[in-house]
């Protein structure tokens, strides 16, 4: 028995080095490919880490619209089994997270959010009741909550717009409250441009105060 708590306790260890060590390369590979694309949403970026699984970026003077940006690379728990099982299991995958403040209040209020992935589920338990449940088939099993029938085409002409520019959406946010746009996507496909990226999520925030 001894042994086997012996042989259990090295493989844990040996995982969380393994999983740290991985998320950590994964992270500044990105971090060195989104280097490219970061400009098309503001100057002057400060990075930190927060554990293994995220990086922070803050952009203090965004690019109108943006007043200001968070960019964050939310990485799967790979340092820990049955953390990263049980993540999996709920939908959690590896995603990049845009949070950013305008430099003016949204017209409109919508949350779309794909029900099957971590962030649409844990979006649902922040959605305000005053903003109704429906369901767009246009929109890839979306769920989209609204506040009138011209949020909920803004929400379709958005989510085109993401589609278009070939980003997998989890979660698009609009809010007068802070933050007033909030993106969640898989992470991209490193072998395309950066730019191309961010400057499609930079044309969702301008899409966002149309």
């Amino acid at each position: 028995m001894t042994n086997l708590v012996g042989i259990a306790a090295v493989a844990v260890v040996a995982w969380f080095a393994a999983g740290t060590i991985w998320n950590i390369r994964k992270g500044c590979a990105i971090m060195r490919w989104m280097q490219g694309g970061l400009p098309a949403l503001g100057e002057h970026t400060s990075v930190r880490w927060l554990g293994s699984t995220a990086v922070e970026m803050a952009i203090r003077d965004g690019k109108a619209p943006f007043a200001s940006v968070t960019v964050i690379i939310f990485l799967e728990p790979r340092d820990m089994p049955w953390m990263w099982a049980l993540g999996r299991s709920r939908g959690r995958r590896d995603t990049l997270i845009v949070r950013g403040m305008l430099h003016r209040t949204p017209a409109l209020e919508l949350e779309a959010l794909d029900p099957v992935s971590w962030s649409g589920r844990d979006a649902l338990r922040s959605v305000p009741p005053e903003l109704p449940m429906r369901r767009t088939a246009a929109s890839d099993g979306m769920v989209v909550h609204h506040a009138s029938a011209a949020a909920l085409a803004h929400a379709d002409a958005l989510l085109a717009l993401a589609q278009h520019a070939g980003l997998v959406v989890r979660r698009l946010s609009v809010r007068r409250t802070e933050p007033n746009f909030q993106l969640h996507v898989s992470l991209p496909d490193c072998r395309q441009p950066a730019r191309d990226v961010f400057e499609a999520v930079h044309a969702l925030a301008e899409r966002a105060l149309a």
